[in-house]
């Protein structure tokens, strides 16, 4: 998800900024610096071309990025953002750093879904509205979601090193 600043005649000052939470080590860049943006751009196409992959394996697949919608059963697949930074990047142990840090992203889920706070966030877009590209994402790939969710927030969840 991206922050969307309010209209309004000083809305586009803040157009850009990084979101509440991402601050690594006392410093905060904004989401759309040149890393972000980069990383932003593929990302987003990769996660289209694989929600799509998923959707034609399984065309009748619900998809949120509503924690509480997943865990009701009302939803088949819950997506969500892995914050992996700072303290939370893990040092490869004869894996690649890919692999590494997709560890990390999944210790941190299972973490969170038996600690039941898979609705706390640790990164928000406010006081922004948030564009969620993770829906935006599935919508493109077909599956079915909510068209209100292309507002909500994503759970971004700040990974810790893996327990490789």
């Amino acid at each position: 998800m991206v922050p969307v600043s309010p209209v309004g005649l000083d809305g586009w000052m803040t157009l850009g900024r990084a979101r509440q939470g991402e601050t690594v080590d006392g410093h905060s860049r904004p989401w759309s610096a040149g890393a972000g943006s980069g990383a932003l751009a593929t990302g987003l196409v990769q996660m289209a071309w694989l929600l799509e992959r998923i959707g034609s394996g399984i065309p009748t697949l619900r998809c949120t990025t509503r924690p509480e919608l997943w865990l009701a059963g009302d939803a088949d697949l819950f997506v969500w953002e892995a914050f992996v930074s700072g303290t939370g990047k893990p040092v490869p142990a004869g894996i690649t750093q890919h692999a590494a840090d997709a560890a990390a992203a999944a210790d941190t889920f299972a973490d969170r879904l038996e600690q039941d706070s898979l609705g706390a966030s640790d990164v928000v877009c406010t006081p922004a509205s948030s564009f969620n590209l993770a829906a935006a994402a599935a919508a493109y790939a077909g599956l079915a979601i909510a068209s209100n969710e292309l507002r909500d927030q994503v759970q971004v969840y700040r990974t810790r090193p893996a327990l490789l």
